[in-house]
């Protein structure tokens, strides 16, 4: 299943089960392939593509850039950078990092990525970026930024995982209830839902489920304020209709494998429709 071509013309959320699990081992191989059909563009959530981990000091795979690339930048990360660029915008908030730099790479090279340290500040830079001929723009980094994204309708979430022996249960529980939730429903105002409607303010968490006697329609912002066990989750909808108000497309989910046979993963999932979605480190493939 190749579904990177769907991810043209979109803001694309790449997120991990854990630091290091991939994420941007994706986004250079996602850049890779669609680069030609569409004007591509990266930040990220944080820090990404610095030569090491800057909490752990192990290596780090660079964000590979090509010319016409538009990217988002902390000014102090450009005095050990080989890339050649084009100042497009400098934005009036500093981060921890610095002040963030809109640049268009003017060739091939490597690049630090960052970005904005709130979701109105992204907002505007991904407006930015969309005016300056961005296309497909990859944000690499947090879950919790998909918000402000999934309000305009065009985002898509790729889930990246880092699968060992040590995590596999709970690897395997994490993305069944993302899969979960990005099937439920949505919810709008007038919709035909069970009585009553409760709505959940804020994270949904295990002390915030409805008690057990509760029934009818529960609706939910997000999958991202959903802080709930696989279990929990299953008991949760055997007695209510749980609904988001919004929501990103799922893309896929990339399973990076370490020490673990796909047969064992899977039997853990134990949900075909799910195995279905995943694509198996695309890099070795690519």
């Amino acid at each position: 299943m190749d579904f990177i071509k769907g991810l043209t013309d979109r803001t694309v959320f790449i997120v991990g089960s854990k630091k290091n699990a991939g994420k941007t081992t994706f986004l250079n191989y996602a850049m890779s392939r669609l680069r030609g059909s569409t004007r591509l563009a990266a930040l990220s959530i944080g820090v990404d593509g610095e030569a090491c981990d800057q909490i752990f000091g192990n290596p780090k795979p660079q964000v590979r850039v090509e010319a016409g690339d538009l990217l988002l930048c902390a000014d102090t990360s450009l005095k050990n950078s080989d890339l050649s660029f084009d100042i497009l915008n400098v934005y009036p908030f500093c981060t921890a990092l610095g002040r963030p730099l809109l640049l268009r790479a003017r060739r091939r090279g490597k690049a630090e990525i960052s970005g904005p340290e709130n979701n109105p500040q992204l907002a505007e830079i991904l407006a930015d970026m969309r005016r300056h001929g961005a296309g497909t723009v990859f944000i690499d980094g947090a879950v919790d930024r998909i918000t402000q994204a999934a309000e305009g309708g065009n985002a898509s979430l790729v889930y990246v995982a880092k699968v060992e022996p040590e995590n596999l249960i709970s690897s395997a529980s994490a993305l069944k209830l993302l899969w979960a939730a990005s099937r439920a429903p949505l919810w709008k105002p007038g919709s035909k839902s069970r009585e009553p409607v409760l709505f959940a303010e804020g994270a949904l968490t295990a002390g915030k489920i409805p008690p057990k006697n509760e029934k009818g329609t529960l609706v939910i912002e997000d999958p991202t304020k959903l802080f709930l066990s696989w279990q929990e989750w299953q008991a949760l909808n055997a007695r209510m209709d749980v609904r988001f108000t919004r929501r990103p497309d799922l893309a896929a989910f990339i399973v990076n494998l370490y020490n673990i046979s796909r047969a064992d993963f899977e039997k853990n999932l134990a949900l075909p429709a799910l195995a279905e979605r995943i694509i198996y480190n695309p890099y070795a493939l690519g």
